[in-house]
């Protein structure tokens, strides 16, 4: 079953598409990009979306799914703890 992973930022452009492009070399690297669909935008549309399965954000999102915080994406600390998160959602049943 292919999820939907949204992935945003504040202003749903600049930290988001660096995010981005680290997780599509990471899935297609470890063979999950023809199971999950990317979509990205701002936090706020994240908050309105009701049809992603878990969202990946460089920003603070209060919403009823699952979030990955991508700020390690950023900084280079912590990334592969952000890559098994998602991993792991892409995997769940």
């Amino acid at each position: 079953m292919m999820k939907h992973m949204m992935i945003c930022c504040g202003a749903g452009v600049a930290t988001s598409t660096v995010a981005l492009k680290k997780i599509e070399a990471f899935l297609d690297s470890s063979g999950l990009k023809d199971r999950v669909r990317i979509s990205q935008g701002t936090v706020a549309e994240a908050k309105t979306r009701d049809d992603v399965d878990f969202i990946v954000s460089t920003s603070p999102v209060a919403v009823s799914v699952p979030v990955v915080n991508a700020l390690p994406l950023l900084t280079g600390i912590g990334t592969d703890k952000v890559f098994a998160s998602i991993k792991e959602f892409i995997n769940a049943n």
